[in-house]
């Protein structure tokens, strides 16, 4: 295992299965076609990183149904790129994030866990985790805050899975519990700039005015929105 990792949260593009606020929109398989951009832009957006931040493991966890494998999904179709796929393990959100943690931490000093819902994300702000990361011997964790009250990004110097304890999760309180909980248990924290992920029509309509700034940035989605 690297001695850090990058590990991403990702879903199956399939329909009915992912972005199901915006099929609405863009019907169940026109969002699920939006999704699988996200995946390759997600995929350019940690190339981008590895290039900058050599010997960085890339990691992808798979959220998968009861029965489902990995080799039954053409992975690296929708995820290309030098990564390690595995199938989400733990109960419930905070569950899943620890376990990929753990599993990364177990062998390394840093990783830094990100979704694939925001495929504008500069890859600069995941060398700013890891070197955030990387200023201290003791425990840290920095977070990514999420225009929703979330967080887009987590990442740990020490393995500390009682941070995942008590949130209450799909809430705008997300962020403001883990503080407090990190507070809590003596780990030191720090702030990314905050993102929007892409969720509903408003979200994907401030996604395309970022784009519509920097035409450098979410080419497989960029162009799939024209």
């Amino acid at each position: 295992m690297a001695a850090e990792s990058l590990i991403l949260f990702a879903k199956p593009p399939r329909a009915g299965r992912v972005k199901t606020r915006l099929a609405e929109n863009l019907g169940r398989e026109g969002a699920a076609r939006l999704y699988a951009c996200f995946l390759r832009d997600a995929a350019e957006t940690a190339r981008a990183l590895s290039e900058a931040r050599p010997g960085v493991g890339l990691v992808c966890e798979w959220a998968l149904e009861r029965g489902e494998t990995l080799d039954e999904f053409p992975l690296t179709d929708w995820l290309p790129g030098a990564f390690l796929h595995r199938a989400q393990t733990g109960a419930g959100l905070g569950g899943r994030m620890a376990a990929a943690l753990g599993r990364c931490l177990a062998f390394g000093r840093h990783a830094v866990l990100i979704g694939t819902d925001f495929p504008d994300l500069p890859h600069e702000v995941l060398g700013d985790a890891f070197e955030s990361l990387a200023s201290t011997d003791a425990p840290k964790i920095t977070l990514g805050p999420a225009a929703d009250g979330g967080y887009y990004l987590i990442g740990m110097n020490r393995f500390v899975p009682e941070i995942f304890s008590g949130i209450p999760w799909s809430t705008s309180e997300v962020l403001s519990y883990t503080l407090e909980r990190a507070d809590a248990l003596g780990i030191g924290t720090s702030l990314l700039p905050e993102w929007r992920d892409v969720d509903d029509a408003d979200d994907l309509e401030a996604l395309k005015g970022r784009l519509s700034q920097n035409n450098s940035r979410a080419r497989q989605t960029r162009e799939y929105l024209r």
